[in-house]
């Protein structure tokens, strides 16, 4: 065990030494480290570094993206960055000596400096009194010591009563808070948004219910309570109060169980999901279908200010039109069904190799704006020339992906002419898809519809039929945030894509 622990921290130091190496072109260099403690297990070694210049020593604010189950967003054109911390954005500017918060200002002891595109903060940032009230945590930074104590406040409670055959179980949370809700054969689902909790677990014995679960999941809090019976054989009810949700579970009366018909839905409460029967299998359209959930793997794509991340919403919008559409006759195919990357180029490619009719890529929209204002649905085909500034904005952000491909899978010349050639011939087809797809889920979802736009995506050059890229929504608004994350809004938005699908062949018969 000795023996380990000491190759650990041989290794750590070489690294550390790689870091001041890396720096010290920019006078930065490394100077110590912090241990960090989160909740009594977590521990992180937090490197300290100095700056020529500068008396106070500097803490990377990258590293504390990891401390605190944080995120960043950078805004280079108006020279500051966002700490997205479970709910909270703490706004840095890079060579000001404040940063704010909840539309108040903090002041720092140092500025803030970006060197080489990276945030450096000062170290005593880890005693900042209204930087850790933003935080909602409790911080104890023991500078002798080079040791980090952090513990999160738990906002969300959880009390229960069960028995053989019903359960009533309570969740209390501070007045304010966004949650979902959602239930499976399996399982009822709550995500409290902005939450904080230490995850905590009950098992019951002989009862309707298994197991009930609270655990951190970025910024949120998900509770799960696992059921010991079907749907068919249970009720749900769900009651509302100013901070407190109210769930009761019962055995249904024995005839009340009987199904009538096999093909009946079966409706087991106004809150939960229906289980259906799934028709038409044997209705084939002979049409492939390539549906492209966008990001994954390292690349989240876009983070709401509620830790939502797109590439998340991206793949359940994704699932829920493969089996909509399998459900309609059509052959489909992901191009991935599980949080991995896969590089833009092979997107493109497994359509082409597959045949497919119809590519279509799966995307949640971002605004550089703090102020989180733009919000609705709009399609885009692919061109050369972006069609406004917004489509300009949202072209960089899509195609920022290229950053997490390696250097061998780049654009060539002799691919950009080529997929110019593909592109002049899909494009009418791909124009007229957009159109069908936007009028039919905004028909639905009810959102402000932006239109039909055009602009360079990586992710559409070279596919060889009619290609489109759906931006569902503006994760970094709030309110459409929340939109996003809820299962009836998802299944809104892919009921929009599939009827469009439809429509766009029987127009073209």
């Amino acid at each position: 065990m000795a023996t380990c622990k000491n190759k650990i921290k041989k290794i750590l130091c070489y690294f550390l030494c790689f870091l001041s190496l890396l720096y010290a072109s920019s006078s930065v260099g490394f100077y110590t480290t912090i241990q960090t403690i989160v909740n009594t297990e977590k521990v992180f070694e937090l490197p300290v570094y100095y700056i020529k210049g500068q008396q106070e020593k500097y803490i990377l604010l990258k590293d504390l993206t990891k401390i605190f189950s944080a995120t960043i967003t950078y805004y280079p054109v108006g020279k500051y960055v966002s700490f997205n911390c479970k709910g909270e954005k703490i706004y840095f500017f890079f060579n000001k000596d404040y940063f704010i918060y909840s539309n108040k200002k903090g002041f720092l002891n140092s500025n803030v400096l970006n060197i080489k595109n990276r945030t450096f903060v000062p170290i005593s940032i880890l005693n900042n009194a209204e930087f850790i009230n933003a935080l909602n945590a409790e911080v104890e930074y023991r500078q002798k010591e080079d040791l980090l104590l952090i513990n999160w406040k738990d906002n969300i409670t959880v009390s229960y009563y069960v028995t053989k055959n019903e359960a009533k179980i309570e969740f209390k949370y501070p007045v304010g808070t966004q949650y979902n809700y959602d239930v499976n054969t399996k399982k009822i689902v709550l995500t409290f948004f902005s939450g904080k909790v230490q995850p905590k677990e009950f098992k019951i014995e002989d009862s309707i219910i298994h197991k009930i679960s609270l655990y951190q999941q970025n910024n949120n809090v998900i509770t799960e309570i696992f059921l010991a019976e079907e749907l068919q054989k249970i009720s749900i009810r769900k009651e509302e109060e100013k901070n407190k949700i109210l769930l009761f579970i019962k055995k249904t009366i024995e005839q009340e169980q009987k199904i009538v018909d096999s093909e009946q839905q079966n409706f087991i409460s106004t809150d939960t999901i229906v289980v259906t029967k799934i028709e038409n299998t044997n209705k084939k359209t002979g049409r492939l279908i390539v549906i492209d959930p966008g990001h994954g793997g390292e690349d989240p794509g876009a983070v709401g200010k509620y830790g939502t991340k797109e590439k998340d919403i991206n793949l359940k919008i994704s699932l829920l039109v493969k089996q909509k559409l399998i459900e309609e006759g059509f052959n489909v195919l992901l191009t991935r069904e599980e949080d991995v990357f896969i590089p833009l180029v092979k997107r493109t490619d497994f359509a082409n190799k597959n045949n497919a009719d119809i590519f279509i890529s799966i995307h949640c929209n971002a605004s550089e704006k703090p102020s989180g204002t733009d919000y609705g649905f709009e399609v885009y085909f692919l061109s050369e020339k972006a069609t406004d500034p917004d489509a300009v904005a949202t072209e960089r952000l899509e195609n920022e992906v290229i950053k997490f491909e390696k250097p061998t899978e780049e654009l060539t010349k002799l691919q950009k002419i080529l997929w110019s050639m593909i592109v002049n011939e899909f494009i009418n087809e791909s124009a007229k898809l957009c159109s069908i797809i936007g009028k039919e889920v905004t028909s639905r979802t009810k959102q402000n519809y932006r239109g039909v736009k055009q602009a360079g995506f990586y992710v559409l050059r070279g596919a060889q039929m009619p290609a489109v890229l759906v931006e569902c929504g503006f994760i970094s608004n709030p309110n459409e945030e929340l939109k996003l994350a809820q299962t009836d809004f998802q299944n809104l938005i892919a009921d929009g894509i599939v009827s469009a699908i439809k429509r766009y062949y029987e127009n073209n018969k």
